[in-house]
């Protein structure tokens, strides 16, 4: 069963807007602009946009991730000693 909001008069789902990348805070501040006043759709657009560029940065983090395992996994031939497993060293290597 989702999880709804109800405000008044809308029943907002959860899962609706969660699907597209809002956290439950953002959810909520998003609920919030609904019930001010002085909020306008101005005020919603900037969030989608800001929540646009956030995912925009992750989806560039994750291309970048997938470029640097494509890469090890093309230098690992799958034999030898695991001592010498460049996806391995490469872990090891990480600096925190």
């Amino acid at each position: 069963m989702p999880l709804l909001f109800l405000l008044p008069y809308r029943v907002i789902d959860i899962s609706s807007a969660s699907s597209l990348g809002f956290t439950l805070k953002e959810i909520q501040e998003l609920l919030a602009l609904r019930i001010d006043p002085g909020s306008s759709g101005k005020d919603v657009r900037l969030r989608a946009e800001a929540k646009i560029a956030d995912i925009e940065g992750k989806v560039r983090t994750l291309e970048r991730m997938k470029v640097a395992l494509e890469e090890l996994t093309l230098a690992c031939d799958g034999c030898g000693p695991l001592s010498a497993c460049p996806i391995l060293k490469a872990m090891e290597d990480e600096k925190p």
